[in-house]
């Protein structure tokens, strides 16, 4: 029986077959488990530090970072076989390039500290790390870095915008850097954020191409950025 998630047309033991498992799978997975690790020591560190409401929301928000990257171990080793994607090199380097940039940022020299921010920080970095969490329980098998197509998702909060997870990764990055981020940090955001629309353009090509009646509908139904609550369906 073939890996999880391994597509059913390569035959096993085929070069295609170790590719797709190493390459599109396990390195990945193994990468992200990195920060995931990270987390884990972050939480068990801050279990035992809540002594003031704002501790039991870097609490909330780490919790939730725990639950992002265990999510995303998990679902790039048992994705859906993909039905269209892009593969040049540029897409590639622009996709990972820009997920490294968001992950990285709170980790660059930073400015001062901004005491008025911190709230507002950490409760749009909470906002967004649950946003995208929802977008991932939607999303599941589906996932990938590169722009890809496995299924097309409408429900959950793919019915308020088009790509929810995105969304809540930019709210997060600005939310973990807006009050201590440096000019470094800043960059890097601005880096992050134009992958992310970059990202956005292809993946849009890629799902209409794969779903020729369904997507054009959904996109004409479903704002691509923000919720619009008042919006017709």
């Amino acid at each position: 029986m073939a890996a999880t998630g391994v597509a059913d047309h390569v035959q096993r033991r085929s070069a295609a077959y170790w590719g797709d498992l190493v390459f599109s799978r396990l390195l990945p997975s193994l990468f992200f488990s990195l920060f995931l690790a990270r987390q884990l020591i972050l939480l068990a560190g801050g279990v035992h530090g809540i002594h003031q409401p704002s501790d039991a929301l870097f609490l909330a928000q780490q919790l939730l970072a725990l639950a992002y990257f265990t999510m995303l171990v998990v679902l790039y080793a048992v994705r859906l076989p993909q039905r269209g994607t892009d593969h040049r090199l540029a897409v590639i380097l622009i996709a990972f390039s820009g997920t490294f940039a968001a992950i990285s940022a709170s980790f660059l020299p930073g400015g001062s500290r901004r005491e008025g921010l911190v709230l507002f920080g950490d409760l749009l970095a909470t906002a967004g790390l649950a946003y995208s969490v929802w977008g991932l329980a939607y999303l599941r098998r589906s996932f990938s870095i590169i722009p890809e197509a496995r299924r097309l998702v409408t429900g959950g909060p793919y019915s308020l915008s088009r790509h929810p997870v995105y969304l809540g990764e930019v709210a997060t990055a600005l939310g973990i850097n807006i009050a201590t981020g440096g000019w470094l940090s800043a960059l890097a955001i601005v880096y992050f954020v134009v992958c992310e629309l970059l990202r956005i353009g292809w993946e849009e090509r890629i799902l209409a191409q794969a779903f020729p009646a369904e997507y054009p509908a959904y996109a004409r139904r479903v704002p691509r950025y923000l919720p619009n609550p008042f919006r017709r369906s």
